[in-house]
């Protein structure tokens, strides 16, 4: 009974009425012979149902994830700095913590959990800005007041401010490591944006040694994996960010940035 209403709920989300209205309206033409029109709307709903309803998002973002090995805490060696890409929280005028947790914010807690292990004596926050009225916030000022004011930490904090994209925020840490003479850091992002991010660091000439986090594979994940189930949002959101990935990397390539 529990299962049967759980469908239910399920059959009457947005995504899945959208895939039933479509899939019901395909198969009143087909019978009724009118197919010659049904290739683009057979199309679109084919390749939502690929997506929503099989891993195949996730086994296109494997491709990225995979591409740098995943790592131990303990493997890790000492460091001078840790580096985390912003891209996992922003700052909030509403929130009591003056900032809001995205669905990249193991970033944030894996640089957290190396600077609580004595990893480096430095940790480097990075992040975009958000323009609100006038004024543009900071999202890497925002946790860093967060945790100066709430946590103890193990290391420095230092926030690099608004960056407007990963290869900006390569170019400020390569700046402030020829300033203190930094010669080896901890890089901490997502493990499908490690592979632009690492090869944007390496091309401005810092010596990083990638941490990834924030696996999206459904494959890494604890539960069963069914290759077959209704329409589920979180595979838009999983093919979303493969294709952000892999535009992003042949612009980047273009620019010469990697």
């Amino acid at each position: 009974m529990t299962l049967i209403l759980k469908t239910l709920l399920h059959l009457i989300q947005p995504l899945s009425i959208i895939w039933l209205v479509i899939g019901l309206w395909l198969v009143r033409r087909i019978f009724r012979r009118r197919s010659p029109d049904l290739w683009f709307p057979g199309a679109a709903w084919l390749l939502l149902t690929l997506l929503t309803c099989t891993p195949f998002a996730s086994w296109l973002i494997s491709g990225l994830e995979d591409q740098v090995p995943r790592v131990k805490l303990a493997d890790l060696p000492q460091t001078e700095a840790i580096v985390c890409l912003g891209g996992g929280f922003e700052p909030s005028l509403v929130e009591p913590s003056g900032f809001k947790l995205q669905s990249g914010a193991d970033r944030l807690t894996t640089a957290l959990t190396l600077t609580a292990e004595s990893k480096a004596p430095l940790l480097i926050l990075g992040g975009g800005g958000y323009p609100h009225e006038g004024r543009v916030y900071s999202e890497a000022d925002a946790v860093s007041d967060y945790l100066r004011a709430h946590v103890t930490l193990k290391a420095e904090l230092l926030s690099m401010g608004v960056c407007k994209d990963t290869h900006d925020e390569a170019v400020k840490v390569a700046a402030l490591a020829k300033e203190r003479g930094l010669t080896r850091l901890l890089l901490v992002t997502s493990a499908n944006h490690m592979p632009r991010t690492l090869a944007t660091f390496r091309k401005a000439g810092i010596n990083v040694i990638p941490v990834p986090c924030n696996y999206l594979n459904s494959l890494n994940h604890l539960g069963e994996l069914h290759y077959l189930h209704l329409p589920s949002p979180r595979g838009l959101e999983v093919f979303g960010a493969w294709l952000h990935e892999t535009v992003g990397s042949w612009v980047y390539r273009w620019r010469g940035w990697v």
